[in-house]
């Protein structure tokens, strides 16, 4: 058995031959770490760049490669080309791993080399793909669905790039409102929104699967923000709320932009009866005010029972009834700090002369100041305002009253009452009835009618009196208007220049009519044109967009254009010039470009 072994191993070493193979650059440099692989048996070159390989076969299949270097292949045979040393020469390519990293995960590359028409096309899925680009300046354009073109003039030599390429996809504007009210909702609205509640200290976070979006503090316009369309979850943030959520909340821009979320008020309930000895006092009223000195009021009812809600806080407390006041230890400062509980409150007065109070108010509760008050008690007379709040208040002789209420813009009421002895004659309420106007109009750009505007009617101190948007046919209306009052419109984020009214008086009850024509943004466009000798082209016919301008004595052009305007069309016949401007690349003010003609 031994002496087949030797005999094997004495035949193979007859049979094979060494092969030495030496990789070099086109410097004459040897290449260390080239992959050889000869008949399928991979080596890796040395230092000095050589592999040695023994084999029996007739027959050579040699592959060299290495990175950066054109691969080497050949075939050879023993017999012929008495193969013992081999060396070989590797050449250098010239081409660029490029890697582009981009903002969004589906487009398209397009892409042509200077010099050349053709533009390749190449999709991508994902946020990055690689690519192998020869040696050279290329031109790309990036897009993705609904995106900007993003055009770049790249440049590749012989090395790996990575490029961070932003794709800009173009967000929908919508414009939320919010609004306390009793119950829990989210409404789109195109036109008239009805009267609004809005809320204090509340912010909207608007999240997308689980990820805040943009948060917006609610006020009492439409805050615009910019979203894409799909669903999303709204949530609010407040003192007295907490994992407040409205899920699954589906906006569509095509359909409708305008959201008003409705908010239930967090309260805490007040329950209470006043009481002067065993004697149950109605009409009273009672003023609750908070450290923010925000003042919240209710009244009594013949029973002396009140019934408030309140944000949760502390309170001071104030009674409002002529003839009686709270006595000292009831003039207290309560807390009333929790959340959604009903609290019971005793307050204990001391009757006071007699006095006449009452307020004056519109037809909708609203109180009316500085009303014309006159009370005459035979031939006694008495002439009082209202205040601030359109209460009034006096002593006056008992009596029969004849209580007469007068103030522009509403019309005169009268009542008659009795006032005893040492009596408190309280929670006298005078209701007046305004005249009313409406206020319409259409909104256009001079040609054409534009729908879909908010535009707020607001009175001369700049608050805002009502909302309104425009309809399809530019028509807006601001109804029930109280007159002989001061108004202007202003119409807010749009297209067009920003636009506020002159101030106007609605001094009858009848329709007001404001016809609203919005004035276009405009660039200036500053051209200079010379000829090849840059001498200018002076009074020279300049054909742009096909009307036909006239430059001065210098070879200059003023052009006033439509902000958005993106390029413009230059010819001048008598030189056979034709161009077209990309005005996006111009960012001075006034836009000034010089042009050669040749």
């Amino acid at each position: 058995m031994k002496k087949l072994i030797l005999l094997f191993i004495l035949l193979f070493n007859i049979t094979c031959y060494s092969i030495t193979i030496t990789m070099i650059g086109e410097d004459k440099s040897p290449l260390k770490e080239v992959i050889a692989n000869i008949n399928n048996k991979v080596k890796i070159s040395d230092s000095k760049g050589r592999v040695t390989i023994n084999t029996p076969e007739e027959f050579l299949n040699i592959s060299i490669s290495k990175e950066g270097y054109k691969e080497e292949i050949l075939t050879l045979k023993k017999s012929e080309h008495k193969i013992q040393n081999l060396t070989f020469v590797m050449k250098k390519i010239n081409t660029s791993y490029v890697t582009f990293e981009f903002s969004v995960n589906t487009g398209l590359i397009e892409y042509r080399e200077i010099g050349t028409s053709r533009f390749t096309k190449v999709p991508f899925l994902g946020s990055t793909k690689s690519l192998e680009f020869l040696s050279g300046t290329y031109e790309f354009i990036f897009s993705s669905k609904n995106s900007k073109k993003n055009k770049q003039i790249l440049n590749f030599k012989d090395n790996s790039e990575h490029f961070f390429i932003d794709i800009d996809i173009p967000k929908n504007r919508f414009f939320v409102l919010g609004n306390i009210s009793k119950n829990k909702g989210i409404n789109f609205y195109k036109n008239n929104i009805g009267k609004i509640i809005p809320p204090k200290e509340l912010t909207l976070v608007v999240l997308k699967n689980g990820k805040i979006k943009t948060k917006i503090k609610l006020k009492d316009t439409f805050i615009p923000v910019e979203l894409e369309d799909g669903i999303y979850d709204f949530m609010i943030e407040g003192r007295f709320y907490s994992n407040f959520y409205f899920r699954g909340v589906k906006i569509n821009s095509s359909v409708n932009k305008n959201i008003v979320i409705s908010i239930p008020s967090v309260q805490t309930a007040i329950h209470g009866v006043i009481k002067n000895n065993d004697q149950f006092i109605g009409g009273a009223k009672i003023l609750f005010t908070d450290v923010n000195n925000n003042s919240y009021e209710t009244m009594s009812n013949f029973a002396g029972e009140f019934l408030i809600n309140l944000p949760p806080q502390k309170y001071k407390t104030t009674l409002k009834k002529p003839g009686f006041v709270l006595k000292k230890n009831q003039n207290l400062i309560y807390d009333f700090s929790t959340p959604n509980k009903i609290y019971d409150l005793t307050l204990d007065t001391r009757e006071l002369l007699s006095y006449v109070e009452g307020i004056v108010t519109d037809d909708k509760g609203t109180p009316i100041l500085n009303a014309n008050i006159m009370i005459k008690n035979g031939d006694n007379i008495l002439y009082l305002k209202s205040d601030d709040f359109g209460k009034f208040a006096s002593s006056i002789l008992p009596g029969l009253l004849f209580i007469k209420v007068e103030k522009d813009g509403y019309k005169a009421f009268g009542v008659v009452t009795k006032l005893e002895r040492f009596s408190t004659l309280s929670g006298l309420k005078i209701s007046l009835t305004p005249y009313l106007s409406n206020i319409s109009g259409i909104v256009s750009n001079s040609f054409t009618p534009l729908s879909g505007l908010h535009l707020s009617l607001r009175n001369k101190k700049g608050k805002v009196v009502a909302n309104t948007i425009s309809n399809q046919n530019g028509y807006y209306e601001f109804s029930d208007i109280k007159i002989n009052n001061s108004y202007f419109i202003s119409i807010g984020l749009q297209s067009y220049k920003y636009y506020y009214s002159d101030v106007f008086n609605v001094t009858k009850d009848d329709i007001t009519n404001k016809n609203i024509i919005l004035q276009g943004r405009q660039i200036r466009i500053h051209l200079e044109f010379l000829n090849g000798s840059k001498i200018p082209l002076s009074n020279k016919e300049i054909i742009i967009e096909g009307i036909p301008h006239k430059t001065d004595t210098n070879g200059f052009l003023l052009l006033n254009l439509p902000e958005n305007k993106k390029n413009i069309d230059i010819k001048i016949k008598s030189y056979g010039y034709e161009k077209q401007i990309d005005l996006s690349t111009m960012s001075t003010n006034p836009n000034q470009l010089t042009l050669i003609i040749k």
